[in-house]
């Protein structure tokens, strides 16, 4: 890495002590106090600003792996006297009691507060999440049950939802479910559809996986789908993620007939793809160059350079504050793309030492920490306004939304951020 000026060094243990505060007095403590059943077990995630509960009528399997992953990776990071990995024991013992389908296999997309199905939907998605947090959740415990379950749900991914050499299908019960995120993505209720986010969190998953298990075939899996994505799932001009294709990638348009991308996604899966080839061992420029080139692009067309920050989702080619025909959703800083960034220019200054990369971090977590976090009340904003900052909703928990993505965040850059000062420090700087 190149070595640090004193004013970047002094940022450099600014913003370390920020995110770790961040982490340990205000995030955490937000989800671990708020979200546990203590009549029925498992997590209640739809929470208002205090932490108080909208409803308590289901509980989501993404919400349930999610929040095992936050937990554990906390414990692992060194927040071991808080009880999160005992919450952890707790949330893993649910998850395999309640949400397995002894009659049919997979994991139920989500059940009542007394833990009866209420959607029996077989999510890829979803069980490529079980992956992540049961895997996080096996190095953090040591239990060896954990990675028996990880294995378990990854045979059933092969088994039932890989469509031969072309990735992944959608979900495998036999239904035509139109794309999970559908409405985020403009696709309507077209069904046989892949996207690219699925497959960036099945790569997620597998990564997680492999480096939990060591297996070959897990390594065999991610090897595959690494190279499929990287292939198929990029825009070879301007280097972006396709959002969708049909069932042969072939690229499709959402139901307006215009190609957008997510620009949240494209970091996130550029992050991944450094991570996938450290498990494997992969050394080849091309991931490399398509992994700089996502966060490039994302830098270029969706980055806020005055304030930091990052949008959602936007066009393919040309600025987001051009495409007003998206409508002003587009210019919502989505809380999740904002960790997901965080990470991405992380793993961006440490390959490269190009400076754009840190000077973008530290916009970032300036935006983050003024705009993003609640310094009031626990948890950060799920979307706020592209300028000011004003939060749209002052809820914290939906269908989606724990403290995985700003957790991990907080996390990497922490670690990511201890690196670079010991590194400085070794070079006699303070």
């Amino acid at each position: 890495m190149t070595p640090l000026n004193s004013n970047e060094a002094a940022r450099v243990v600014q913003i370390r002590a920020q995110s770790a505060s961040a982490l340990s007095d205000n995030l955490m403590p937000f989800w671990a106090n708020n979200t546990w059943d203590e009549e029925y077990g498992g997590f209640l995630t739809r929470l208002d600003r205090r932490g108080q509960r909208l409803d308590d009528l289901e509980k989501v399997l993404m919400m349930q792996v999610r929040m095992i992953h936050s937990l554990s990776a906390a414990h692992r990071h060194g927040l071991r006297d808080r009880g999160y990995l005992e919450l952890a024991d707790r949330g893993f013992d649910y998850l395999i009691h309640t949400f397995w389908d002894n009659t049919n296999g997979g994991l139920y997309f989500s059940v009542n507060r007394d833990g009866n199905p209420r959607s029996t939907r077989k999510n890829t998605d979803f069980h490529a999440y079980a992956l992540t947090g049961l895997s996080e959740y096996y190095l953090a415990s040591g239990q060896s049950e954990a990675l028996q379950w990880a294995c378990r749900v990854f045979d059933m991914l092969l088994a039932s939802a890989a469509d031969r050499d072309l990735g992944f299908i959608e979900d495998f019960d036999g239904k035509d479910w139109p794309a999970l995120n559908a409405e985020q993505m403009g696709l309507g209720g077209r069904t046989g559809i892949k996207t690219i986010d699925m497959h960036t969190n099945v790569l997620e998953g597998m990564t997680y996986l492999a480096r939990a298990s060591g297996e070959q075939k897990h390594r065999e899996a991610l090897d595959a789908l690494l190279d499929l994505i990287c292939r198929k799932g990029i825009h070879p001009s301007p280097g972006c993620t396709i959002t969708a294709f049909d069932a042969g990638w072939y690229p499709v348009s959402d139901a307006a007939g215009r190609m957008t991308t997510s620009y949240g996604l494209n970091v996130e899966l550029a992050w991944l793809i450094w991570e996938a080839m450290d498990v494997l061992g992969k050394t080849e420029d091309f991931y490399h160059q398509i992994a700089l080139g996502l966060i490039d692009h994302a830098l270029a067309f969706g980055f806020d350079q005055e304030r930091g920050g990052l949008a959602a989702n936007g066009p393919i080619t040309g600025f987001i504050l051009d495409a007003g025909e998206l409508g002003e959703a587009r210019l919502h800083k989505s809380w999740w793309a904002q960790a997901e960034l965080l990470n991405a220019l992380c793993g961006a200054f440490a390959r490269t030492g190009n400076r754009k990369y840190f000077d973008a971090l530290v916009k970032t977590f300036d935006w983050v920490y003024r705009f993003q976090i609640d310094h009031e009340c626990g948890d950060w904003y799920q979307d706020t306004r592209w300028d000011t900052g004003e939060p749209l909703t002052t809820d914290k928990g939906r269908e989606f939304k724990t403290s995985f993505h700003a957790g991990r965040a907080l996390i990497r850059l922490s670690e990511a951020l201890r690196k670079w000062g010991d590194s400085a420090t070794s070079q006699g700087r303070p």
